[in-house]
């Protein structure tokens, strides 16, 4: 009960509110089973109401909207990430890029092929990521040669194709011969701040740490002739307020998302 009387207090509910003002309904249905965890863990942390962590935080909010995502139909899904591939395909950046990293969804999260297809059709190279350790948490992100060399790819760990690594070697896109400018950043969640919350493995953050680190913005590392852009790509219910973050977590430069392009291109 006092969890429930504390919901129109919650600080953090309310900075949780996703970006859907012409939505509301759908708004309310995502708020609502985030705001009761956060309420109830404050109210309920050592201490009597300890301001809770970053990563407490995060792993109330991770399965809040992982359940959220999973209530929504493949249709539904499909239709907002057609959205934002077209959105993605109109960025300067994109537009510019020789090079892209991306990724391959899985299934009940925003859906990468008709950006796949658009990459390769469009003549840009294309680098997809592929697990090396899973006690490490490390990938690489390797060049694809073209649709039908993805779709032929074997499933890795989590069900999502993968290059094999018993065969020829490829270019990773952070090799001095790589022509990437360009990375689509997947996440669970996203801010009109381009914060971006993570699955929580952090092969991610380790992968781009690498990547930011190889190239002080705006000078150019690699193939590249300017700075590597992140665009995170989203659904419209998986914007939120605000994404809770630590100084290990990086900004993506632009967030795409159905309703918009933060900031406007």
């Amino acid at each position: 009960m006092r969890t429930l009387m504390m919901i129109s207090r919650c600080s953090f509910g309310q900075s949780l509110l996703p970006q859907l003002p012409s939505r509301p309904l759908l708004a309310k249905r995502l708020i609502a089973p985030v705001c009761l965890a956060l309420c109830a863990m404050s109210t309920d942390a050592p201490g009597g109401g300890a301001e809770p962590t970053v990563k407490e935080r995060k792993t109330v909010l991770r399965t809040a909207l992982r359940k959220k995502l999973g209530e929504l139909d493949d249709a539904h899904i499909q239709a907002q990430s057609d959205a934002v591939a077209a959105k993605v395909f109109a960025l300067p950046e994109y537009k510019a890029a020789r090079g892209v990293a991306c990724f391959v969804s899985m299934p009940k999260e925003f859906n990468t092929r008709r950006l796949l297809e658009g990459i390769c059709a469009d003549g840009k190279t294309l680098y997809l990521p592929r697990v090396e350790s899973v006690k490490e948490k490390t990938m690489s992100m390797l060049k694809a040669d073209s649709m039908q060399d993805v779709d032929s790819w074997p499933a890795g760990r989590w069900g999502i194709p993968e290059p094999p690594k018993d065969g020829p070697p490829r270019l990773e896109a952070l090799d001095e011969e790589s022509n990437m400018d360009l990375v689509i950043v997947p996440g669970l969640a996203f801010d009109r701040e381009r914060r971006r919350l993570g699955q929580g493995a952090g092969f991610y953050d380790r992968w781009l740490a690498r990547g930011l680190g190889l190239r002080d913005a705006p000078a150019s590392f690699s193939g590249s002739e300017g700075p590597l852009h992140l665009v995170g790509v989203t659904l419209d219910e998986l914007m939120i307020d605000e994404v809770p973050t630590d100084d290990y977590d990086v900004l993506v430069s632009r967030v795409v998302c159905p309703g918009g392009v933060f900031p406007q291109a």
